[in-house]
């Protein structure tokens, strides 16, 4: 299944009503111009030399124009890149390179900073846009129903494959450089059919808002939604006021953020002066989050967060916990269930084993290992970085988890991320569960440091919601001994401005070691 398919085949096609949004740059099309408009640019594709599973990439802000680009390249049967415009020039061009992409869809802000893409592509690769136009053409043209004896008829060409390749999608690069997994035509499949059954359309009319990186989950979870039949409003960052607004103002239904935007959301002092009444999925997932915020969310939003647990590798939605599966927990006082991402979603097997393979009993840590048709075909171009996560038929994801009685998963950490200190091995997460708790708290990391008698001594880095009140470092170290005991507190916290992210939210914990390690001239 191509993403250009869950388009042709919506039920909206045939309701003017449900439309593509773009509420930056006052463009509104239905299903049926958006249908056009990528015909014609398709066309435009075909004639510069695309062909069925080259590489085309997109490297601009949220729009409806960018929607357009991805069906586009859909219809002709090439492969998408998504390029996050919040990530550098320079590991976008890293990006471009490796996959080999033979063309690209540039904002013309982008190119203009950047005079760089004319040593990777020719003007005849460069296909220039912003919210308004594609290649010189306005939407009122390209939206207009293609003429007759057009070269390009929007028919599906011969890559219907279950494994054709759909796009790229970057790793979270977040432990060192990213590499790009191949997403096929039955991941992709699978992945917006799992979504489709486990978060079913409401009865009334659905409105998916996407305002985090359409580049990103916010983005990709989109596409199982217009084969539903939902408006798409699209929106390009985040200000909180506005985007509370936004929700009350057009019904919207589904919103899918990082636990660091839902705390700026949250932190906005306007936030329960609006109606949530008809948000039915707020879908939060990417990074662990605060039990403590997470109740204040459900307080504000109401009974309505979902969360699902994947990675580029295995496309987010292994687990699903349930918007009743939060209330269930909240009505039991279970913060245990609370910090879990769920039960594996249906078409998913997944299992905790250990380092040989062997499946784990509840109760017990261990890697998480996954299987079924969401995974991806593998790293694109890289079968030694594909083989080395693959064994046995089960893929290793790299995370640390436990299964509780009730089937429910936890993750505990990264397995990278584990620190060894005096021979103890010590899980950072437990340690930023309690840390985020704390009330002067925004967000903290913690990692291991360089330590001459332990090893490694265990660090706490924060950030916090107010920098003109500042805990003292002993307050934090003796809440965390009084919950955690002595082996697991942090040695040391230190209090900065802001902590490194990613584009999409995550916690860069390299970036935070890289300050305490490189005079060590080691890592780990």
């Amino acid at each position: 299944m191509r993403l250009v398919d869950f388009l042709d085949r919506s039920p909206a096609m045939t309701n003017s009503d449900v439309r593509f949004i773009d509420l930056d740059n006052d463009v509104s099309l239905s299903y049926q111009e958006m249908v056009n408009a990528s015909i014609h640019l398709a066309d435009l594709l075909r004639k510069k030399g695309v062909k069925s599973q080259d590489v085309v990439a997109t490297y601009a802000p949220n729009s409806v124009a960018a929607y357009c680009c991805i069906f586009a390249i859909s219809r002709v049967g090439a492969a998408w890149l998504p390029l996050n415009t919040r990530s550098t020039f320079e590991s976008n061009l890293k990006l471009i390179d490796k996959s080999e992409a033979v063309m690209l869809f540039v904002d013309k802000g982008i190119a203009a900073e950047n005079p760089q893409f004319s040593d990777h592509f020719s003007d005849d690769q460069l296909i220039s846009l912003d919210g308004q136009q594609i290649a010189g053409l306005v939407f009122s043209s390209l939206s207009e129903a293609p003429s007759q004896g057009f070269s390009f008829d929007g028919q599906h060409p011969a890559t219907e494959a279950d494994q054709a390749l759909v796009s790229l999608l970057a790793t979270g690069g977040t432990t060192g450089d990213s590499k790009l997994a191949e997403w096929g035509s039955l991941a992709w499949q699978t992945f917006t059919s799992i979504q489709a059954e486990v978060m079913p359309l409401p009865d009334i009319l659905a409105c998916y808002l996407v305002s985090a990186p359409m580049t990103h989950a916010a983005g990709i979870a989109s596409f199982a939604v217009i084969g539903q039949g939902a408006t798409i409003l699209v929106m390009d960052g985040m200000v909180p006021e506005r985007l509370l607004s936004v929700i009350e103002a057009y019904g919207v239904t589904h919103l899918f953020l990082p636990p660091t935007a839902l705390y700026m959301l949250m932190a906005d002092e306007h936030v329960r002066d609006h109606d949530y009444s008809s948000l039915r999925y707020f879908w939060y997932a990417a990074a662990p989050m605060s039990v403590e915020k997470l109740k204040e969310a459900i307080a504000i939003f109401g009974p309505v967060m979902v969360q699902t647990y994947g990675q580029a590798e295995a496309p987010m939605i292994c687990t699903f916990f349930s918007a009743q599966d939060h209330v269930v927990a909240l009505e039991n006082g279970c913060a245990s269930m609370l910090r879990s991402c769920g039960k594996p979603s249906p078409q998913v097997e997944l299992e905790v084993m250990d380092d040989d393979g062997n499946i784990l009993p509840c109760g017990e840590e261990g890697e998480i290992a996954v299987r079924g048709n969401i995974l991806m075909r593998g790293y694109y171009k890289n079968p030694e970085a594909t083989a080395a996560i693959r064994k046995s038929g089960w893929q290793r994801t790299g995370d640390i988890g436990v299964f509780d009685e009730q089937g429910y998963l936890a993750i505990v950490d990264r397995k990278n991320d584990m620190i060894i200190s005096g021979g103890f091995n010590v899980y950072p997460s437990e340690i930023e569960q309690l840390i985020w708790a704390h009330p002067a708290v925004k967000d903290c990391a913690v990692i291991g440091v360089p330590h001459e008698k332990w090893g490694e001594q265990v660090t706490a880095v924060v950030e916090l919601k107010n920098k003109n009140c500042v805990p003292k470092e002993q307050e934090i170290i003796q809440y965390c001994k009084d919950k955690l005991g002595s082996v697991k507190s942090p040695k040391q916290v230190l209090f900065w401005d802001e902590l490194p992210r990613s584009p999409v939210g995550k916690v860069l914990k390299k970036e935070i070691r890289k300050f305490f390690w490189e005079k060590e001239g080691r890592k780990i």
